[in-house]
């Protein structure tokens, strides 16, 4: 019987390899342009868009590699008929073609060799293999067989194209969201003259270019090298026509004509193309600020991309140019002398130059190099805010320390649906900046939905990652770039005018955004902010006895949890934000979370947190709310008051990002969390008669919905 089996095995397996044969032997010619040509297109065309993003560029980078990788296939070909007398030109082109697939595949969903990602690049390599296959074949003979093959790889092959080449899907979760909190009607407010261009006509003036005024040249040389590069470090060279010893001052500068003294803000790009001149991507941030009295100066920092190990570099050339710029102020033969308001400067980066703007900050108050004490520094600006938009963390570490600092306004900008700084990293250097309680400064933090990374910049746009890689993206669920302008437009004017004019008449959009959702674009954004005047109670780094404190005296309890632990936080499988919270896995009632403390007076100050939503099962299910519960009071007497957070704050739950295409075909999301900070002024508590807001002796978290919530930094704050 098995012998009769085994037969009839071969028999069948010598009917399935004449029929291939008979279809589609032959068609190795095909096959083989067909793997190659897409190698060519992986290759050359990510080659392309880094060293020469043009069309042409584009053309001739995948031609190059496909000429070369046809002549190793030919040589291939020759030797494999040589040794073992067979042309196996299908087996290496299918393997070829699957290779640049998973390639492709990979790089475009970010996610490593997963499962998924290797089962589409087999699929789609096999689609094309196929098409390829049949449509050769058919060229020299008909059947059914070929017809049918043909005719199915070729309708599956479009399909893909139409995948690969379009936009994405819109997601449905974001009207969701914004329908579990209602946006009021829009009334007239403090933020309508921001809301467009302001009064003033705006000039614009180069300096470091041909036209432009002239400017120096400043060596970056003991900060950073291209040698370590290798090729990509030669490239920069030779395309940018310079050493680092010789790093030209290039920048553009937005101002309003006629004005005199005004507030300064330098901006700086991120790692970029060093093809596409990244500084007048923030053209649309000049004009707007400029109208409203501003002078905006964006510095080209192209020398420090394609490298790594460079952010103090950055941060060098940043201070250089204020600097310049200082220096064209005071001379009166000069076009903007006197515009410039030396006591009111402002530092801005995007992606590594987000990062850069702490460091910067750190050395304009420095004397000497950390890494090398013979290299002096005497900067001394009177930089009074940092902006750090979509910004990478810890890249340069000074003296391998955090950059650690007090006493500055700092304001976060970051798009949950960022590609490339994919985890919201500048919570590290927010955490990273304290306050003596001497003086007024603030620090906020916005991470935005629907926001990416290269729309903050007008000449990056939508894709975040390199072609052909970008095309995995789903663009269709981004915010429309006008829209994520507008956001990056409000918040950073109303942290200059708060911060550098001391105008507080919209200071609220940096700590409730909600008082102003009708005016602003629709998306779901989650707010942390601390003001200086702000005394922690408990931070939750001091140790990991969870019944301690960060203030004297202070202690900790919990009741009725399913779990109570103080964790570092890691939101996406990322600990970037460097910070310890309290972590509470809670039932549907009965929860509760003590503050004990001293007897307090806890008049004309306010109660505040930062809380996160930790459930995205929940979201999964689709049984996902605003997190909600009653905070209490408690006075020396045993009187209590309360208050509920959702009538001062809205905390969204976990928000479910479907960024690269991939998510579409499988149904899955990525989730993106963040702090909302809570305030609520404790005369807004109510109590039961006779409550004492002069003797208060703990605070309490009560929950009435099942839940996991991270709670940190709770404290008061004077108002």
């Amino acid at each position: 019987m098995t012998e009769l089996t085994r037969t009839g095995a071969a028999r069948w397996w010598l009917r399935l390899r004449d029929w291939f044969v008979r279809n589609y032997v032959g068609a190795g010619p095909a096959l083989n342009a067909v793997a190659m040509a897409a190698a060519a297109a992986v290759i050359g065309i990510s080659w392309a868009d880094t060293y020469c993003p043009t069309a042409a560029g584009y053309l001739l980078s995948a031609g190059a590699v496909l000429l070369v990788l046809l002549a190793a296939s030919y040589l291939l070909y020759r030797l494999l008929r040589l040794w073992l007398g067979k042309d196996l030109r299908w087996v290496y082109s299918l393997a070829v073609l699957i290779g640049a697939s998973v390639e492709f595949f990979c790089r475009g969903a970010g996610e490593g060799y997963s499962a998924r990602v290797i089962g589409v690049s087999i699929a789609f390599a096999l689609t094309v293999w196929v098409c390829g296959a049949s449509l050769w074949r058919l060229l020299r003979r008909r059947s059914l067989t070929l017809w049918l093959s043909g005719g199915i790889s070729l309708a599956l092959t479009v399909l893909w194209g139409a995948f690969l080449l379009g936009d994405g899907v819109q997601s449905s979760w974001l009207e969701e969201y914004l329908a579990l909190e209602p946006c009021p009607d829009a009334l007239e407010s403090a933020l309508e003259p921001s809301l467009g261009a302001g009064p003033w006509s705006v000039s614009v003036l180069d300096y470091g270019t041909e036209e432009g005024l002239p400017s120096d040249t400043v060596s970056l040389a003991a900060y950073m090298s291209r040698d370590a590069a290798g090729f990509t470090g030669d490239y920069a060279e030779h395309y940018l026509d310079y050493g680092l010893g010789s790093v030209p001052l290039v920048g553009r500068v937005w101002y309003p004509e006629g004005a005199e003294n005004r507030p300064v803000l330098f901006i700086a790009h991120g790692n970029h193309e060093i093809a596409v001149d990244s500084y007048l991507g923030y053209d649309y941030l000049g004009e707007y600020l400029a109208s409203h009295g501003y002078v905006v100066v964006s510095v080209d920092q192209n020398a420090c991309n394609l490298l790594s190990g460079e952010n103090d570099g950055r941060a060098v050339l940043l201070l250089e140019h204020i600097g310049l710029l200082l220096a064209y102020n005071r001379d009166p033969d000069n076009p903007l002398y006197g515009l410039l308001d030396e006591d009111n400067l402002a530092i801005a980066g995007h992606s590594r130059g987000g990062e850069m703007v702490a460091t910067a900050y750190l050395f304009n108050q420095y004397d000497r190099y950390p890494e090398n004490g013979a290299i002096r520094f005497d900067y001394h600006y009177n930089i009074r805010s940092l902006i750090a938009i979509a910004p990478t963390v810890n890249q340069y570490q000074p003296a391998d320390h955090p950059v650690a600092l007090e006493d500055v306004n700092y304001l976060l900008l970051h798009g949950a649906s960022d590609r490339d700084v994919t985890n919201f990293m500048g919570m590290a250097q927010y955490e990273n900046i304290t306050f003596s309680g001497q003086g007024d400064y603030l620090k906020s933090a916005l991470y935005i939905a629907g926001a990416n990374h290269g729309q903050f910049n007008s000449l990056w746009g939508a894709y975040d990652k390199s072609a052909p890689f970008s095309a995995l993206l789903n663009t269709e669920s981004l915010l429309d770039q006008e829209e994520q302008q507008t956001i990056a437009c409000l918040f950073i004017k109303t942290f200059l005018d708060v911060t550098l004019l001391e105008d507080d008449s919209c200071r609220t959009l940096l700590t409730d955004w909600d008082s102003y959702a009708a005016q602003l674009p629709d998306t779901v954004y989650m707010q942390c902010y601390q003001q200086s005047g702000t005394t922690i109670l408990a931070d939750f780094e001091e140790d990991s006895n969870l019944e301690t404190a960060t203030a004297e005296g202070v202690t900790l309890q919990a009741s009725g949890t399913r779990t109570w632990t103080e964790e570092l936080i890691d939101f996406a499988n990322d600990t970037s934000y460097d910070t310890h919270a309290l972590r509470l896995k809670v039932n549907a009632s009965g929860s509760q979370y003590t503050v004990s403390l001293p007897e307090t007076d806890l008049s004309g100050l306010s109660l505040t947190f930062d809380v996160c939503d930790m459930d995205t099962a929940s979201v999964e299910e689709g049984t996902y709310q605003l997190v909600d519960f009653l905070v209490g009071l408690t006075d020396s007497q045993g009187r209590t008051a309360a208050a509920r957070l959702s009538d001062f704050a809205t905390v969204f739950p976990a928000i479910p990002i479907r960024t690269d295409k991939l998510d579409d075909l499988f149904q899955t999301s990525t989730f993106r969390q963040a702090f909302s900070t809570v305030t609520i002024p404790c005369e807004s508590f109510y109590g039961e008669e006779g409550f004492d807001l002069n003797s208060v002796t703990a605070i309490t978290f009560e929950f009435d919905q099942r839940g996991d919530v991270a709670i940190d930094n709770i404290g008061l704050a004077a108002r």
